[in-house]
């Protein structure tokens, strides 16, 4: 249901698309959405919830058997950066059409999103606490590891014109790391390195 939802919003948009557009491209009848959706603003709702929940899936997938911090780190924003790549359409459609849920939905979502940005700070404050990193605000790095992985998905239309995938994280992600370690943390770094050109995690 979610994929068929999802299929029909990014082809029609989420005000053209009826419940019955859904059922039908998911081989359902309306009635049996409606037992499980309020109606097409809860299954709006509910698809973006789910892109989101994607990231707490993947992220800790990801680090299972990690234990460098820096390491950890490097995983976990390279987990994020895969998850918008493989859902660029929804990306895409998260952005244009969260303005169509509610203030109490969109107040979930927002707290949802906080749960998730955690999943990056975390390893962030453990590179911290191994005396790898200068002085700065763990949240704005999240952010931004966040918002250049987001650019992907946003920008994508340009960006995999002019660069592959692999090569948008090694020099996004890396340019981020470079300006956040200090002295201790790029020797770190220097034999902890996934981003030297091996295919990424």
């Amino acid at each position: 249901m979610f994929s068929a939802a999802l299929s029909c919003f990014e082809r029609a948009g989420y005000h053209q698309t009826s419940i019955t557009d859904i059922a039908s491209v998911a081989g359902i009848s309306a009635g049996l959405l409606y037992q499980y959706f309020d109606d097409k603003r809860d299954l709006l709702y509910k698809v973006i919830l789910e892109i989101l929940e994607r990231y707490n899936r993947d992220i800790p997938s990801a680090l299972s058997g990690v234990t460098d911090p820096l390491l950890r780190l490097q995983t976990a924003a390279i987990a994020y950066y895969r998850v918008i790549d493989d859902r660029v359409p929804a990306t895409l459609f998260s952005y244009r059409e969260s303005r169509s849920l509610d203030r109490d939905q969109r107040a979930a979502l927002k707290a949802k999103e906080l749960q998730t940005n955690n999943l990056i700070k975390d390893r962030i404050d453990e590179c911290i606490n191994a005396g790898f990193c200068i002085d700065f605000n763990p949240e704005l790095a999240t952010y931004w590891i966040i918002s250049s992985a987001h650019a992907w998905g946003l920008k994508h239309w340009r960006l995999a014109q002019i660069v592959s995938f692999e090569d948008y994280v090694r020099q996004s992600l890396g340019v981020i790391l470079n300006g956040m370690l200090n002295e201790a943390g790029h020797r770190h770094w220097s034999a902890h390195n996934l981003l030297d050109g091996r295919p990424l995690p």
